[in-house]
């Protein structure tokens, strides 16, 4: 084994708690050196690649929560933290020692969570509310640049400032996000207990009030986790063609794929459906135009359809188009369509 494999041997050991207390002096001596960092980033790379739906990026502020548990338990007259696995590609080991270092020296004893990367600048930036109305489509343009397609009966929420270490917003319903690449500040998405975090990449969410929450990923890498007391637990990992919806009622994941032109076409008022029920796509018809859709048949509204739509249209001729793909009738009086 030659020197470098049996150093990032000694970091793969170290990032899962198993150093002994002569190899902690060995990696804190490691520290120091200018080649630690790359090795690093390879260790993380290889261990998410080896399983990535086990990736978990470390949290700071549990590593110390535990390094300081640890720390108090072996009488260890030291400040170094314990960093947690996996990271994500690219993300240097010296910024979570200068996180580390900086909460060490403000707070003393530790005692933190993850909303504690929340508490920064962000906190006192003046909070700005979107809300579409059923039948409205919107494009925003955020502090960073990056561009969010919100759709009908949607509700999105951001500072008008970002902090300086993330990106943080809300969602209720549904929107598409092209997001500025920015390595130094993740973008994190809050739609109720899940939380969509990523770099720079393009993807659409999902997420109603009461509804399975889902997230389709169009270019990049997103990272999908459930958050319970303050606390993150992995629930998927997505490259570009795959989804996830995460039902917090059973408490269960489904793994998809979706072409990617199927994803990143919403945004431009293209509606594909593969095997949909047509319930499902009334309810994203009623949103989108505003409307309502009754289905007079409890079979007819079990019947998968597969079709392709535009918003771009009226919904007469768009339910006409949709009536010969599912084949059946229908009958529209005003915003009331009924289908039998």
């Amino acid at each position: 084994m030659d020197h470098k494999t049996e150093k990032k041997a000694l970091i793969r050991k170290y990032i899962n708690g198993g150093c002994t207390a002569e190899e902690t002096v060995q990696i804190k001596s490691l520290l120091s050196t200018d080649d630690l960092s790359a090795l690093f980033d390879e260790v993380m790379d290889e261990m998410a690649s080896s399983n990535i739906d086990q990736y978990n990026e470390p949290d700071v502020a549990q590593a110390l929560v535990k390094f300081h548990e640890r720390q108090s338990a072996e009488n260890i007259e030291d400040s170094e933290t314990k960093i947690l696995a996996l990271a994500p590609k690219k993300i240097k080991l010296r910024r979570y020692l200068s996180y580390a270092a900086a909460i060490l020296v403000l707070i003393g004893s530790i005692s933190i969570l993850i909303p504690r990367l929340n508490k920064t600048s962000q906190q006192n930036a003046l909070v700005q509310h979107f809300e579409n109305p059923k039948g409205k489509r919107s494009r925003i343009l955020l502090p960073d640049s990056s561009v969010v397609y919100l759709g009908a009966g949607s509700t999105l929420s951001f500072p008008s400032k970002f902090a300086t270490n993330l990106r943080a917003i809300s969602l209720r319903g549904e929107a598409f996000f092209e997001v500025t690449k920015n390595p130094k500040r993740p973008f994190i998405i809050h739609t109720g207990n899940v939380v969509t975090r990523v770099l720079g990449t393009s993807f659409k969410v999902d997420a109603f009030l009461n509804q399975p929450v889902s997230v389709l990923v169009s270019t990049g890498k997103v990272r999908v986790d459930r958050e319970v007391n303050k606390v993150l637990h992995p629930i998927a990992v997505l490259l570009p063609g795959q989804s996830v919806v995460w039902n917090e009622k059973t408490g269960q994941h489904e793994l998809g794929s979706t072409p990617v032109s199927d994803i990143s076409g919403w945004k431009n008022g293209k509606l594909v459906f593969r095997k949909t029920k047509l319930a499902d796509i009334a309810a994203i018809l009623e949103r989108t135009y505003n409307v309502v859709i009754q289905i007079k048949n409890p079979l007819l509204a079990e019947r998968q359809i597969r079709v392709n739509l535009t918003t771009d249209i009226p919904v007469s001729k768009l339910v006409k188009i949709l009536s010969v793909a599912g084949n059946f009738k229908y009958k529209i009086n005003q915003n009331h369509v009924s289908i039998f």
